[in-house]
């Protein structure tokens, strides 16, 4: 066992929570401790690079007096405790991965949805990506993209106009592609009309993202072959 344990200790990633003034520390899988941070498991198991708690993950040392500072001695209860409520530290290599992931999911969210106020078109990942060479901003791979978009914008703005706003987009598709027409509007936005005519074409309204818009009006002119009339409001 303790050939194992120093061989696992050796990836440094663990997580700690200080306690009534004592560390308390578990060796993670990291890949498991995250899914497990964000509830993608409930199985504190897949985040454990080995079971026990310990005062210094590193040399080994178990921590005493679990019940006393838990009020439990269910290991793997514990376990669950440090990991969403500590410090997850890991090694620079992995944290970076991490980081370039959460980067990469908050620059599509803002492509997705956010148009230059002056021109009113979409803004390519390029120039988003661009502009964070000029600013600093720490993704953190913790933090839920969603709640790190505002705070980037707040930065990113002043060397690149950005606006949220949704587009209106009116549409009518002859009968022959009416049928995939329809599943196509629908994957880009909430349909607000839609009009079936007796000879089997469509007519519809589309409330979708700004930035979204060039992409589907270049798939809804590949899918119809450019048999399709659109209206931009």
């Amino acid at each position: 066992m303790r050939r194992v344990f120093e061989q696992k200790k050796k990836t440094h990633h663990y997580a700690v929570l200080e306690k009534d003034g004592k560390n308390f520390e578990v060796l993670i899988n990291p890949d498991g401790a995250v899914n497990f941070r964000k509830g993608k498991t409930n199985d504190v198991n897949e985040a454990l690079e080995i079971r026990g708690i310990f005062s210094d993950a590193r040399s080994g040392d178990r921590a005493a007096d679990l019940e006393k500072h838990f009020g439990t001695d269910n290991e793997n209860e514990i376990a669950g405790i440090i990991i969403m409520k500590g410090e997850i530290r890991l090694t620079s290599e992995y944290r970076k991965k991490l980081q370039d992931e959460k980067r990469k999911e908050i620059i599509n969210i803002i492509a997705t949805n956010g148009t230059d106020p002056r021109t009113k078109l979409p803004i390519p990942v390029s120039r988003i990506e661009l502009a964070l060479e000029n600013v600093h901003f720490n993704f953190d791979p913790f933090k839920s993209a969603e709640e790190q978009v505002e705070p980037l914008l707040n930065i990113l703005r002043p060397v690149l106009p950005i606006s949220f706003e949704e587009k209106i987009i009116e549409g009518f598709v002859p009968a022959k592609f009416a049928g995939k027409a329809n599943g196509l509007v629908a994957k880009y936005g909430k349909i607000i009309r839609s009009e079936w005519k007796t000879d089997g074409s469509w007519s519809f309204e589309v409330r979708m993202p700004g930035g979204l818009q060039n992409e589907f009006i270049k798939e809804i002119n590949n899918l119809t072959h450019g048999d399709v009339n659109i209206i931009l409001r």
